[in-house]
């Protein structure tokens, strides 16, 4: 197999960040000024606070809803990025490839629910809502009869 064309490929995929951190902790890689994957020295992934309390969506999403997707659902997310993000450090680290590319599915998917619920939360608001306008509205009211 041709370590080149696998480290090429690796240095395409979403993996790439990471694996600069991780490179740069171990001195193989020094990741170059202006990179946009930022600080190789970064603390670990963290749960956000929510800007807002658990119980203001109420009634429509449940306190123990929220409390129960936000600590325990995305919660998951955060620490097994963090465990794959450590698996990824220790394979850099001991040159193995393959481990490295068999951490892609639980980089991309940890990291994604990661991201993807970082911004759930601030598309939710206690404050948001009201009727749409334009075609948006029309179509609702066309296929629901009201908004």
């Amino acid at each position: 197999m041709n370590l080149n064309f696998l480290r090429r490929q690796l240095s395409l995929n979403p993996l790439k960040c990471a694996l600069q951190r991780s490179q740069a902790l171990t001195g193989r890689l020094v990741t170059p000024m202006g990179s946009s994957c930022g600080d190789s020295r970064r603390a670990k992934h963290t749960l956000p606070d929510l800007p807002y309390d658990y119980n203001a969506l109420e009634p429509v999403i449940s306190a123990e809803i929220m409390q129960l997707h936000h600590q325990k659902h995305h919660m998951a997310y955060v620490n097994n990025l963090n465990i794959a993000e450590d698996k990824l450090h220790a394979a850099i680290t001991a040159n193995d490839i393959t481990a490295q590319v068999a951490l892609e599915p639980m980089l991309r998917f940890n990291g994604g629910g990661h991201i993807n619920h970082t911004i759930f939360w601030q598309n939710l608001s206690p404050k948001g809502g009201g009727e749409p306008e334009g075609d948006l509205l029309n179509e609702i009211k066309e296929s629901f009869q009201s908004f």
